[in-house]
C-alpha cells in the first residue's frame, strides 16, 4: 500500500505517513480483494407456477405462514398467491426385522468333557463289583460235620448263580452314565445314579441271600442235641458287596448337582404318570404272596424252625423300594435326569427278573429273592407285567422327548 500523497509505501496498519504525515484512513490495498456486503433480496421470490412443475410429483397448497417470521417476510409470495411445494409419494419403510415368529431359543452349547466325581465314584464302585464278583463272602465251618448245615467258602455264584453278573452289568451302567454326565449330559447322570441306586439294592439283597445259611446253621446249632462248634467268618468278598452298595449311594447323590441344570420339560406328563404307575407294579410283584403264604411273610420267617436273619427280609424290602423310588421319582420328575433315573434303577432288577424266568443258570435268584410261598424263583404274573410295562413305557417316554427336542429346535415359519 501507497501513500495517496507522496507515493511513499506504507504499513497496511500505519494511520499516517512518515514522509508527508499524510492521514491514511480510507486508503486500501489495490490489490487486496474488495469486500462486499451480502445483499438480501429486496423483491418477494415469486412460486413456481404448478404447471411448470414435472407432472410426476402430485403438488398440494399450504397455506401461507404466520405474519411477523421473518422468514416469511423475506420469502412469502404476494398476498393471496398459493405456496406449492412438492410432494414426494412415501411408502412405508420395510422393518429391519420381522421374523420374530421365526426366532427359536438355541439349546446351550454342550459341556466340555471334565472329569467329574461321579465318575471317579463309579470306577471305584465297578471295581469293587468285579472283585465281589469273584470274591469269598463267607466261610462256614463246624468243628464236626452237621446234617443241614453246609460248611465250606461260598462265593456269590454259590450263593445265586446270577448274583455276580448282575452287579457287574449294573456297575457297567453306572459307569457308562457316569462317563457321559463328564460331558453334561442330563438324563446320562440320572441313569448313573438310578444304577447307583439299583447297585444299593442289589448289595442290600446279596446280603440278605448271604446271611441266609448263617440264620440256618445257627438255628441248627441252638436246636442240636449234639454240641459242637460252629464259626462264621464273613470274608472280603461280603465287605466289598457292602462297599459297592455305599458306593451306589453316593454316586446317586453326586448325581443331584445335575438336577438343577435338566430345565428342559422333554417328557409328557401323563406318559410319566403310566411308567410311575407300571414301576409300583414292578416292586410289589415280588410281594405277592403264593399259595399258603400270606403278606405277613414278607417281614417274617415262614418256618417256625428255621429263624430267617432280619437282614434277609430287610434286604428284600429294600430292593423293592429302591425300585419304587427310582420309578416314581424318576418319572413323576418329568425331566430328562429323571427318565434317566427310572432307567438305571431297572438295570439290575431287568437282568434278575430275565435270567429267573428262562431259569438262566443252576441257581438264579429273582427280583427280592423269591414271592413268598413259591416253591421256585420264576417271576410272579404282576412282577411280569410290571416289568413289561415299565420297560415299554421307558422307550416310548425316550421316543416322545427326542421327538419332541427335535421339533422344538426345529425353524418355524409364520404364515402370511
Amino acid at each position: 500500500m501507497v501513500c495517496p500523497s507522496c507515493g511513499v509505501e506504507v504499513s497496511v496498519r500505519q494511520r499516517f505517513c512518515n514522509a508527508c504525515g499524510t492521514s491514511l484512513r480510507g486508503v486500501t490495498d489495490p490489490t487486496e480483494p474488495m469486500q462486499t456486503e451480502r445483499m438480501l433480496p429486496t423483491e418477494p421470490v415469486q412460486a413456481v407456477p404448478a404447471g411448470a412443475l414435472p407432472t410426476a410429483f402430485p403438488i398440494t397448497e399450504m397455506s401461507p405462514p404466520a405474519d411477523g417470521d421473518i422468514t416469511t417476510e423475506m420469502f412469502a409470495p404476494p398476498t393471496g398467491a398459493p405456496i406449492t411445494t412438492l410432494e414426494m409419494p412415501v411408502t412405508a419403510a420395510p422393518a429391519l426385522f420381522d421374523g420374530l415368529d421365526d426366532v427359536i431359543a438355541l439349546p446351550p452349547d454342550r459341556e466340555r468333557f471334565r472329569v467329574r466325581f461321579i465318575f471317579l465314584a463309579s470306577f471305584i464302585g465297578a471295581v469293587a463289583a468285579l472283585m465281589a464278583a469273584v470274591g469269598d463272602v463267607i466261610d462256614i465251618r463246624t468243628s464236626r460235620p452237621t446234617a443241614g448245615i453246609t460248611s465250606g467258602i461260598a462265593t456269590l455264584d454259590d450263593v445265586a448263580s446270577n448274583l455276580g453278573p448282575g452287579g457287574v452289568i449294573g456297575a457297567a451302567v453306572m459307569v457308562v452314565g457316569a462317563l457321559l454326565a463328564c460331558f453334561g449330559v442330563r438324563w446320562a447322570s440320572g441313569m448313573a445314579g438310578g444304577a447307583g441306586l439299583a447297585l444299593a439294592g442289589w448289595a442290600a439283597l446279596t446280603i440278605g441271600l448271604v446271611e441266609v445259611p448263617v440264620g440256618e446253621a445257627e438255628s441248627i446249632t441252638r436246636a442240636s442235641d449234639n454240641a459242637f462248634t460252629l464259626t462264621v467268618t464273613r470274608d472280603v468278598g461280603w465287605w466289598l458287596v457292602v462297599a459297592v452298595g455305599a458306593i451306589g449311594v453316593v454316586v446317586f447323590l453326586a448325581s443331584l448337582r445335575l438336577v438343577r441344570r435338566a430345565n428342559q420339560r422333554y417328557l409328557n406328563p401323563l406318559i410319566g404318570g403310566i411308567g410311575a404307575v407300571c414301576m409300583l407294579l414292578l416292586a410289589v410283584g415280588p410281594l405277592v404272596p403264593m399259595r399258603d403264604a400270606t403278606w405277613r411273610d414278607n417281614i417274617r420267617s415262614p418256618d417256625a424252625a428255621i429263624d430267617l436273619p432280619t437282614i434277609f427280609f430287610a434286604g428284600r424290602l429294600a430292593q423293592v423300594a429302591l425300585i419304587a423310588f427310582t420309578g416314581v421319582v424318576g418319572f413323576l420328575a418329568v425331566r430328562a435326569y429323571g427318565l434317566g433315573l427310572a432307567a438305571g434303577g431297572v438295570s439290575i432288577a431287568g437282568w434278575l427278573w430275565i435270567t429267573s424266568l428262562i431259569e438262566l443258570g443252576p441257581r438264579p435268584t429273582g427280583i427280592a429273592a423269591r414271592n413268598p410261598g413259591a416253591l421256585d424263583t420264576v417271576p410272579h404274573g404282576v412282577t411280569i407285567a410290571g416289568m413289561v410295562l415299565s420297560v415299554v413305557v421307558i422307550v416310548v417316554a425316550v421316543i416322545v422327548a427326542l421327538v419332541t427336542r427335535f421339533t422344538s429346535r426345529a425353524p418355524r415359519y409364520a404364515a402370511g
